[in-house]
């Protein structure tokens, strides 16, 4: 059975090959984590992501912000008259690399030193923040409209733009056809694109469709979707969303209307990585996401 995953946005960085390599040593570290890992040849052979991420590029157009963290993409450059040239590390000393600190919580047991105490509260409290606002948000659609067009430009070309969009569907089509029964997992953006593309497709035979991190809930989003919103009839099996309260951009799960389904959709709040919430790092290493893919495999109907 394949297992077809739609890629959010901000990949124009990677290649096609770049970006299934890193999608495999995520999920091969997230078998590795439950146990599981006798099951990655079999995933390596059967997994198709298409890429999309050099439509962006080819529009010349350029996202303002990492959704993942909320940065800008780029910072601005400060020239200056007579630049400090960097000496070279002498060769006898080891080189300092600052620790990456991946905590989805806090816990008694955990030992933590003072900076990343305070570093893990910084950004509990900035991920709260955010993930208030964003929710705040909802209520003012129009607003919400105009902060995607300003600032999440990808979001915005797929959703308003319908060339970029056919484009982006087109390379979905040449993995994502016909009607053999297939896994369909997508990520942020990707829920978005897997969702229009099956309500166009109903010939499809999805047994399983996850998604990750899925701004369907927000109603700028269901307001570019056509009306009225239903369980796409190619989803002939379960309908499984994970959502992570620490994610900012989309902690809110599909339990209320349009999404009042039957079958109900069924929603999974969890925890990712509270650096960058929003990765899909911290989705594909959870143990509930690998029982969710491996399931059908180890039961097939």
């Amino acid at each position: 059975m394949k297992i077809i995953y739609i890629h959010g946005m901000n990949k124009q960085k990677f290649s096609s090959a770049s970006l299934r390599q890193r999608w495999l040593s995520l999920l091969k570290r997230g078998l590795e984590q439950s146990h599981q890992q006798a099951h990655f040849a079999y995933l390596k052979r059967h997994i198709r992501i298409p890429f999309y991420g050099d439509l962006l590029s080819r529009h010349h157009l350029h996202n303002v912000l990492n959704a993942s963290t909320l940065m800008p993409q780029d910072w601005p450059r400060f020239p200056f008259q007579s630049p400090v040239k960097s000496r070279p590390l002498t060769p006898h000393l080891n080189q300092y690399s600052p620790e990456i600190c991946e905590i989805p919580e806090l816990k008694v047991e955990d030992a933590m030193t003072f900076n990343q105490k305070v570093k893990f509260i910084s950004t509990l409290s900035r991920n709260t923040l955010l993930r208030d606002f964003v929710i705040l948000l909802n209520h003012f659609p129009r607003l919400h409209d105009t902060l995607i067009k300003k600032f999440l430009i990808e979001t915005y070309s797929y959703l308003a733009n319908f060339t970029f969009m056919q484009q982006v569907h087109q390379r979905i089509g040449q993995q994502l056809h016909g009607d053999k029964p297939c896994i369909l997992m997508a990520h942020s953006l990707g829920s978005v694109i897997a969702y229009n593309h099956l309500i166009q497709h109903p010939e499809l035979n999805v047994q399983r469709f996850i998604t990750l991190g899925s701004p369907l809930a927000f109603q700028v989003i269901q307001s570019s979707l056509a009306q009225p919103v239903v369980r796409p009839q190619a989803i002939k099996g379960d309908w499984i969303n994970f959502y992570s309260t620490d994610d900012y951009l989309t902690a809110i799960p599909l339990t209320q209307p349009p999404f009042k389904f039957e079958p109900e959709i069924i929603n999974h709040g969890i925890r990712t990585h509270i650096h960058r919430p929003h990765d899909i790092t911290g989705y594909l290493l959870h143990p509930q996401v690998v029982e969710a893919i491996l399931e059908l495999l180890k039961n097939p109907a």
